[in-house]
């Protein structure tokens, strides 16, 4: 029996002021799997991913989430249907808790109207232990690294339980153990029937964590399949439309026995 489809996307196309930023987007997300979007800069990637997030209205094509069809007018709509997504930009409320910044318009209440601080921070650190991420609920904003702000973002994305997760580039700004402990987490979130669509230009990161691919350039949709029937250069073909051959440079200067300028007996007289 095949693997149900929690997100498809066919023939999706956007311009602005008659110029193409995308021709023909497609995705099918498969549920229980990590999807990789691969492509070089400006292969329509961004675009493709605001139009699934509603951040950007699509000229052409169709969407479908669990089969039905779906136009996201705006970020807060695919977030109630169940998509989330994590971006590059990291934008945090600086003086305000991580616990304040990961559930801001949805903290526990007494009363209907007093934020419960214990039970906030609480339902962070269960949250924060679960992804294993080395986080104080507590900790001002300010005072954490680029790496831990990070976190708290991919925190906040996993905090509101979605069908589909975005990761936009999730890695750029953590080392090798966090993006490890991430591997893990979405390794339990798929073993739940979520699904990932991945964006990474670390293809080794694509090898490890993706069961299938999808590859765009210039715009355009160019393959897709099970990432477990390529290797590193069929990918790299697919994204920059050639083979690439490699050339070794040499380091430092080589010197050689010709002689190209030679000074004897100069004087200023």
């Amino acid at each position: 029996m095949a693997t149900p489809l929690l997100l498809q996307a066919e023939h999706v196309a956007k311009a602005y002021a008659g110029i193409p930023a995308l021709r023909d987007g497609r995705l099918s997300l498969r549920a229980g799997s990590v999807h990789a979007l691969c492509g070089g800069n400006g292969a329509g990637k961004s675009t493709f991913l605001s139009i699934l997030m509603g951040i950007t209205q699509r000229d052409a094509g169709s969407i479908l989430f669990n089969g039905a069809p779906v136009q996201f007018n705006r970020p807060g709509e695919a977030l109630a249907a169940g998509i989330a997504m994590i971006t590059q930009e990291l934008e945090p409320i600086p003086h305000m808790t991580v616990a304040e910044n990961i559930w801001l318009g949805r903290e526990p209440r007494r009363a209907g109207c007093i934020v419960d601080t214990r039970a906030l921070n609480t339902r962070t650190r269960e949250l924060l232990e679960s992804l294993e991420f080395d986080v104080e609920a507590t900790s001002p904003m300010h005072r954490l690294s680029v790496a831990q702000i990070q976190l708290v973002e991919i925190a906040k994305a996993f905090s509101h339980d979605c069908e589909v997760m975005i990761m936009d580039e999730p890695t750029s700004a953590i080392g090798e153990r966090e993006a490890q402990t991430l591997f893990k987490a979405i390794r339990r979130l798929t073993a739940r029937g979520a699904g990932i669509v991945y964006v990474s230009h670390r293809l080794s990161e694509l090898a490890q964590i993706a069961d299938d691919y999808t590859i765009f350039r210039d715009g355009a949709f160019v393959e897709t399949g099970r990432m477990a029937d390529i290797d590193r250069a069929h990918l790299v073909r697919g994204i920059v439309g050639q083979e690439l051959q490699r050339i070794d440079h040499k380091v430092g200067r080589e010197c050689t026995p010709e002689c190209c300028l030679k000074v004897e007996g100069l004087s200023r007289e």
